[in-house]
């Protein structure tokens, strides 16, 4: 420190060191009556003070407050939200991948109608439509075949891991062939939009 400043603090301890002991002498002189004046007035301005000063630290109080508040609630929430994600995400893993969009559903049918013993008529073009963040594939197929075996058919599509629904269906009696169904129905997935999982 230099030797300036190490003599002012000195002086300026120095003096609060008399000050203190002359306000000593004068209590036990005299004892409160000399200084109930200038208490009266400094204890307001000090109030004034300690007001001016520290109200911006009750506004902050204030934001801690309500931050702690929704803290809270975001707390007492997590779990739920936690658990809307975990199903998400398992829902999201049977979607397929947004790279297999293009012949996925014709790979689809054509395993299935091959495993079951069903010979496809007709498929038509792939039909697509967004909703949101994903993406509604459809393919329309049309076949003949016996109520039995269109059963199985059915059963092993909608039975898929992967998300496959059959959105619409219709089915009409062969009157040459007692027994035998003609079937149109349109059998739809849903792709991530954004890339996938």
């Amino acid at each position: 420190m230099p030797p300036q400043l190490a003599a002012l603090v000195e002086k300026v301890i120095s003096y609060f060191r008399n000050m203190i002991g002359d306000i000593t002498i004068i209590y036990a002189e005299k004892g409160i009556a000399p200084f109930k004046k200038p208490l009266f007035v400094a204890l307001p301005v000090l109030l004034v003070i300690y007001v001016a000063l520290y109200s911006p630290a009750g506004s902050r109080l204030a934001r801690a407050r309500g931050d702690v508040t929704n803290m809270t609630l975001v707390a007492q929430h997590a779990e739920e939200y936690e658990g809307v994600k975990l199903r998400m995400s398992g829902l999201q893993r049977r979607l397929p991948l947004v790279k297999d969009k293009d012949e996925w559903l014709n790979f689809v049918i054509s395993n299935s109608a091959r495993k079951i013993g069903v010979s496809v008529d007709s498929q038509s073009a792939q039909r697509e439509a967004e909703v949101g963040n994903y993406l509604v594939v459809s393919r329309e197929i049309t076949a003949t075949t016996t109520y039995h075996i269109f059963g199985s058919w059915l059963a092993e599509i909608e039975n898929s891991p992967i998300f496959l629904r059959i959105t619409e269906l219709s089915m009409h009696r062969d009157e040459n062939n007692p027994g035998t169904v003609k079937v149109t129905f349109t059998l739809s997935t849903i792709f991530p939009k954004l890339g996938g999982r």
